[in-house]
């Protein structure tokens, strides 16, 4: 009887390892889905481009607002990819190349802040890039200080409007936003393998009627 119940001990004690074991391995596949949710729904105003976030397959466009636009554009000087606008009257701000003519700029990229070319700042902190990005796409300057803002970054503002004016202005007038997204590598020279290329990210905003 000893030996019966300790087999009976034994085997509830089995029982009970084997059920433990299965809830942990359901708890982790739980978890694990829910982790993949969790990621496959960051940030809903942005999409898959090869794994990577902000960008869907190349070709794809959709039709954004203002909600979706500004947070990219703060992601572009922060996370280093490039924003074109097609489309709009006026150009985000002037930059003089290294001839001292002035060039008509419709593009944020850390890139051209950072090419010899130009005669600008190169945005070395985040700070310098969030306050760049806010005098542009807001008009948003230190103290008002317009002057200041463009002896600072070397660009010139004349005959600029702040991207969010123009395309607020835009929709007003009943114009639709389309977005498309892409990637590029970034010196793209036929002689470097794509392994030692830097990948960028590409997203266009077109203003149309």
């Amino acid at each position: 009887m000893e030996n019966a119940a300790n087999a009976l001990k034994m085997a509830g004690e089995f029982l009970i390892f084997v059920l433990a074991v299965s809830i942990i391995i359901l708890a982790f596949g739980q978890t694990r889905e829910s982790a993949d949710i969790i990621l496959d729904y960051r940030d809903r105003e942005t999409a898959y481009i090869n794994g990577n976030y902000y960008y869907g397959e190349t070709g794809k466009t959709r039709v954004v607002n203002l909600e979706t636009i500004v947070p990219a554009i703060f992601r572009a000087y922060l996370e280093n990819y490039k924003i074109v606008f097609d489309g709009l009257n006026s150009p985000i701000y002037k930059i003089k190349n290294k001839n001292g003519i002035e060039i008509d700029k419709f593009v944020l990229d850390l890139e051209t802040n950072q090419d010899k070319e130009y005669n600008n700042v190169v945005l070395g902190t985040d700070e310098q890039k969030a306050e760049f990005i806010r005098g542009v796409l807001y008009g948003d300057f230190d103290d008002n200080d317009v002057s200041a803002f463009q002896r600072k970054y070397r660009i010139s503002l004349s005959g600029c409007v702040p991207i969010y004016e123009q395309l607020k202005n835009a929709v007003g007038r009943g114009y639709v936003i389309e977005e498309y997204l892409g990637v590029y590598y970034q010196n793209d020279n036929p002689n470097v393998p794509d392994v030692m290329k830097t990948e960028k990210r590409i997203i266009t905003y077109k203003v149309r009627n």
